[in-house]
């Protein structure tokens, strides 16, 4: 009968402590101030008119929150965004996004936890999405909130489900302005969030099973993944702290250049892109690539300079032989001329018969 009690007591231990230490996990208390920190090295934070400190991520050109770098994993709490940047476990399951027309995508921190803080909708075969702005209430009257048209990420119901979801995106101003809103939104636990389409709704499109992940929270910040059937996130209960600030912050004026200078460049991951900016920088004095077309520049400028000192020199011996030339055209026209007055001399002649005249009258 021990061995019978000490077996099942284990038994119930093994089938406890696992959602315990789970639980354990999820509780684990941060402030804003883990935002600040982590989040730093991959953006800039900038404090903003009403919504306070705000972060501008350095992902580059093309960004959408919810839309670069991600996809849709179905989980207990609903469709789940998981995202392939170290940050995402931060900026796409707390707080919101919003687009500024000079600064471009700014997400203001929040605290607390959600699948993906976006609203859901539907038109012509597709399913859409969009990030749910800063202190939009998701009360009763959400079904009507319309993000602008800018935010809306459309894709084919089929590929909802697909890990490169990014591939299929549908850009089509029809679509978004004919979107039906999905009115599923969860309120238990004290949390208010949109869930998505139901997941029958979606083996519909996708002929496949959509069974529930459990989610597996980890201990430290980093990329979410999808290992052993599980989702593993952080995801951290965030208290309140007043003291909580950036460690650096940034003019908010001084954002638009910044952020044009990082467009063209396709950041999403810093850390590895500081010490690539700076190294090309470095490699631009000594390469013998750049230093190449810097003599080419002096070496095309000395050629100009010779060539035109030639130039002129060449032009004038050609001009000096092509009067030498008509000269002594003028001279062979001129030599015939002498010749001409030698017939004068014949003239004399003909003038001495008149001293010969007196021996004419000797006749």
């Amino acid at each position: 009968m021990k061995k019978r009690i000490i077996m099942a007591g284990i038994a119930l231990l093994t089938a406890v402590l696992p959602p315990l230490v789970q639980k354990a996990h999820a509780q684990v208390s941060v402030s804003f101030q883990v935002f600040y920190d982590q989040l730093s090295p991959f953006g800039t934070w900038v404090s903003y008119p009403d919504y306070g400190y705000v972060w501008v991520p350095a992902a580059g050109a093309g960004f959408r929150p919810y839309g670069s770098r991600g996809h849709w994993v179905y989980t207990e709490d609903g469709w789940t965004w998981v995202s392939g940047y170290s940050w995402g476990w931060a900026t796409f399951h707390y707080g919101n996004w919003f687009y500024d027309d000079s600064y471009g995508w700014i997400w203001v921190p929040g605290y607390d936890w959600a699948p993906a803080w976006v609203t859901w909708g539907e038109y012509g075969g597709n399913y859409c999405w969009a990030p749910i702005g800063p202190r939009v209430d998701i009360g009763v009257a959400f079904g009507s909130y319309r993000p602008p048209a800018r935010y809306w990420v459309t894709c084919p119901r089929e590929h909802i489900t697909s890990v490169n979801v990014s591939n299929y995106y549908v850009r089509n101003t029809t679509v978004v302005n004919n979107i039906t809103v999905i009115n599923n939104v969860n309120r238990g636990n004290g949390h208010t969030y949109v869930r998505g389409p139901q997941p029958a709704n979606v083996e519909r499109f996708t002929h496949s099973t959509v069974r529930p992940v459990p989610v597996h929270p980890t201990e430290r910040p980093g990329a979410a993944s999808v290992q052993n059937g599980q989702l593993a996130i952080y995801r951290p209960a965030v208290q309140h702290n007043n003291e909580a600030r950036p460690a650096q912050v940034r003019d908010l004026h001084a954002m638009r250049p910044i952020h044009q200078q990082q467009t063209p460049q396709q950041q999403g991951h810093p850390t590895p892109q500081q010490p690539h900016a700076m190294p090309q920088q470095r490699h631009a004095a000594p390469t013998p690539q750049q230093p190449h077309p810097a003599p080419q520049q002096h070496l095309v400028q000395p050629r100009a300079m010779p060539q035109q000192h030639p130039a002129q020199p060449q032009p004038i011996p050609r001009q000096h032989p092509v009067q030498p030339r008509p000269v002594p055209q003028q001279h062979p026209q001129q030599h015939p001329q002498p010749p001409r007055p030698m017939p004068r001399p014949v003239a004399p002649p003909h003038e001495n018969p008149p001293p010969h005249d007196p021996h004419e009258h000797h006749r």
